[in-house]
């Protein structure tokens, strides 16, 4: 047996011994608690810990060892683990599947999501005779896209093509209000479009909702109206085009060949369902499927289906949680004088399936729309829209629990808007409010899915950083910083400016309370807000020892940088970039390698994260750049090279002069040289970006903004510098094929730099199922592992590989 194949028998062993523990686990917590089964538990965890010895990952032999050594802690006790001890095993047996799934290339598990996916808003048509009408500045606001109609001709022509998400119509036009029920009726019967219709109208009688209703609208609000009224209705027409998973459903039934004939109905009525045979694993299985409902048999053998349906009920995770009861017709009178089980309905059988499919949505649907609701009101701040405190503090609890685990530290920085009371004593209550929710959607948008945000008091903000310290967690401190302080908030007339102070609060330390480090958070908020500068103030208690393994990892990497270049230990590969549109022109991306004493290639990032604003960065560019120019001398045809650029290289006022004289030593025109710069670093280094272009553009060399899309906003920043290429975030290109949201933002992204006058380049494109995709959408140009791995020389064909 080869290494390899005996490395993944190991990891298959691994991962059955897990689904052992795991599924035990399950059925002790749910099912059947049962003292010499936890020891059978405990029994498990010792094999795997056994099985585990020879494995190479560290990590992963340590949390074995965890595993086996809390869980006999857990036994020894004799009784069932108190609710701290079961989060910290839950959490275990999370982390080890995690890297037993993702080391292995694939995940070994079937499970569904446990919730539903928000997807990017769609695209919100507003209709209205007035010019930019408050509704859609605030949609706009909320993250919608928003398209403004002012004239009925042109919404005619717009209606005629692709649908929107949803259209909102204001009918009080010159023209009436019964031409413009009458256009919305006509276009919805010709074009079939199933969009959600709002109506605004001055109107607020029987007739005119009537008409709206005839002509298709599914909401009517008369003027005046609330804005946030509006946008909450919205919210909930929008759930079924911006959720994904969406419907869910449990079947509870002891008859096989019936409950699988719910299940195949309900399949292709677009509902995810399963199938629960044995009811005694009703509990565990709500757990694992996440369903938003129930459908229960009551004429089950092995239990009283009344009981179970009372069991659920009382579980405080299903409490909310709608059931269909089932039952024969015989049954009915039994079940009405003593059935006594909230939020169920009851129907006989054998129902007709298709009724059956009807209710179970009808039911879903109110069910879904109610849950939003309740757990907006409960867990999330009506104003900002973030996570309350209550909530928060539960989540950064259940995160400090995974310490050690799938994170290795945690951050809490506290956000004091220091101005708020100020705007709201000039300006007013509603203002500062309008404030408050503006600057939570810039924040959401400087965070990623991982950062979890509340708001935690009146005027401060909390975030969790998970796997963030030292210098890059203070550079997203600022980030945020800037990105709060940067522009006017915009209400009505007036416009606001924030000030901020940001504490820092950092531990690796499970045992850290968590209540404790929101204090220590907050104290070091008041040190910000006292303090002159930047106002960022990181808590360091305990953490010296690891900002001096930082200091000293960073002075070996310059070092060995040192060395790298005096022994002339580096060479660079080039990777081609081709064009979707029959375009033979040769492009490639350069990329410099380097090579350590112990012969071994060094990991570029690891490299360029020490080195990108010190002066060896300088070196390894100029580097680069004169090589790239020694190979284009001796090419015989005309070339272009994208050269990505070190923010030092930005400060350097000396190098336009250095860059003149090497072209004209090489003979090599300026535009066979496109000097690339991350957005991310574009952004943070805005004065030095304006003196870098204007030289490069002066000598006649290109510019590629890289690694485009993700910021707070990018086609602003795109056209305050210009690029004659733009460089898609590889975030669009993973999984592209199958996620339309991701090809409807390259499409409207596409259209936008075509409209400033640059070419998309889409980088990572590693198989041949995004190819179609990618030029339906109009990119330009394409580069990845699918045209050709990064390669000494420049040798691809590019006249033989025209798309």
């Amino acid at each position: 047996m080869s290494q390899a194949e005996g490395g993944n028998s190991q990891r298959l062993r691994l991962v059955n011994y897990l689904k052992l523990i795991e599924d035990l686990w399950q059925k002790l917590y749910y099912v059947k608690w049962n003292p010499k089964s936890f020891a059978m538990l405990a029994r498990l965890a010792q094999d795997m810990t056994q099985n585990a010895r020879e494995h190479g990952d560290e990590h992963l032999r340590n949390l074995v060892a965890q595993l086996e050594r809390h869980v006999k802690s857990c036994a020894a006790s004799g009784g069932m683990p108190g609710e701290s001890d079961r989060q910290r095993l839950t959490a275990l047996i999370d982390a080890l599947r995690t890297i037993l799934t993702v080391v292995g290339g694939s995940s070994t598990s079937d499970e569904p999501r446990t919730r539903p996916l928000l997807s990017p808003l769609p695209e919100i048509i507003v209709i209205a005779p007035n010019e930019n009408p408050p509704l859609a500045t605030k949609l706009e606001d909320s993250g919608y896209r928003i398209r403004h109609i002012a004239n009925l001709v042109e919404a005619e022509q717009r209606l005629q093509g692709q649908m929107p998400g949803a259209i909102i119509v204001d009918v009080d036009f010159p023209d009436g209000s019964e031409s413009v029920m009458a256009l919305m009726a006509q276009l919805r019967a010709e074009t079939g479009s199933r969009a959600p219709i709002l109506f605004l109208s001055e109107r607020n009688d029987m007739s005119a909702r009537l008409e709206a209703v005839r002509a298709g609208g599914v909401a009517y609000f008369s003027k005046p109206f609330e804005n946030d009224e509006v946008l909450d209705v919205l919210r909930e027409l929008l759930l079924p085009q911006t959720s994904q998973g969406y419907f869910r459903v449990l079947i509870v039934n002891d008859q096989p060949t019936e409950a699988w004939e719910m299940a195949g109905a309900l399949e292709e009525q677009g509902i995810i369902p399963r199938v629960v045979i044995q009811p005694l694993q009703v509990l565990q299985d709500i757990h694992r499927f996440r369903p938003d409902l129930l459908l229960i048999d009551l004429d089950i053998k092995e239990m009283s289906g009344q009981e179970l349906a009372q069991v659920i009920t009382q579980h405080r995770d299903c409490d909310t949680l709608p059931i269909i009861l089932l039952c024969f017709p015989a049954d009915i009178p039994n079940y009405l004088t003593s059935l006594d089980v909230p939020g169920t309905s009851l129907l006989t059988k054998p129902a007709p399936i298709s009724y059956l499919c009807w209710e179970i949505k009808q039911r879903l649907r109110r069910a879904r729309a109610m849950r939003i609701k309740l757990g907006s009101l409960t867990d999330n701040d009506p104003i900002s829209g973030l996570f309350n405190r209550r909530r928060y503090l539960t989540l950064l609890e259940r995160v400090i629990e995974t310490l050690g685990l799938n994170t290795q530290s945690l951050a809490v920085l506290f956000i004091v808007l220091d101005n708020l009371r100020s705007i709201r004593d000039s300006a007013g209550v509603a203002i500062a409010d309008e404030v408050v929710g503006q600057a939570a959607i810039r924040l959401r948008q400087t965070l990623n899915s991982d950062q979890i945000a509340a708001r935690f008091s009146d005027a401060i903000f909390s975030v969790t950083i998970p796997n963030l310290i030292g210098e890059p967690l203070l550079a997203l401190a600022r980030r945020i910083r800037d990105v709060l302080e940067t522009g006017f908030y915009r209400v009505g007339e007036q416009a606001q400016l924030l000030r901020t102070s940001i504490g820092v609060a950092l531990t690796t330390d499970r045992s850290q309370d968590h209540l404790m480090l929101i204090q220590r958070a907050d104290s070091a908020c008041g040190l910000a807000r006292e303090a002159k500068g930047e106002r960022i103030v990181l808590q360091e208690d305990g953490l010296k020892s690891n900002r001096d393994q930082e200091a000293s990892s960073r002075a070996r990497v310059l070092r060995q940088v040192r060395e790298i270049i005096e022994h002339e230990r580096l060479w660079l590969v080039f990777q081609p970039i081709a064009s979707m549109r029959g375009d033979t022109n040769e492009r490639y991306e350069v990329l410099l390698r380097l090579r350590g004493n112990d012969g071994q290639e060094l990991v570029p990032g690891s490299v360029f994260g020490v080195v990108y604003n010190h002066e060896l960065g300088l070196t390894l560019d100029r580097w680069v750049i004169e090589h790239v120019l020694d190979m284009l001398r001796q090419r015989q045809r005309q070339t272009t090279v994208f050269i990505k650029i070190l923010p030092v290289t930005l400060q350097d006022r000396t190098l336009n002069g250095w860059l003149r004289e090497r072209m004209e030593q090489a003979g090599v025109e300026p535009r066979s040289l496109v000097f690339e710069v991350a957005e991310s670093t574009a952004e943070r280094s805005l004065r030095d970006m304006f003196s870098f272009l204007g030289g490069i553009k002066m000598l006649g060399c290109g510019f590629c903004l890289d690694r485009f899309g993700r910021g707070t906003d990018s086609l602003s920043l795109l056209k305050n510098l210009g690029a004659d290429y733009v460089k898609l975030d590889m975030y669009f290109v993973n999984g592209l094929a199958r996620d339309a949201k991701k090809q409807a933002q390259i499409k409207e992204l596409v259209q936008s730099l075509e409209t400033l006058g640059a070419a998309t380049i889409v980088g990572g494109v590693e198989d041949v199922k995004a190819m179609p995709i990618l030029w339906s959408l109009g990119v330009d140009l394409i580069q990845g592992f699918f045209l050709q791995h990064p390669y000494r020389e420049m040798s691809y064909d590019f006249s033989g590989a025209a798309f």
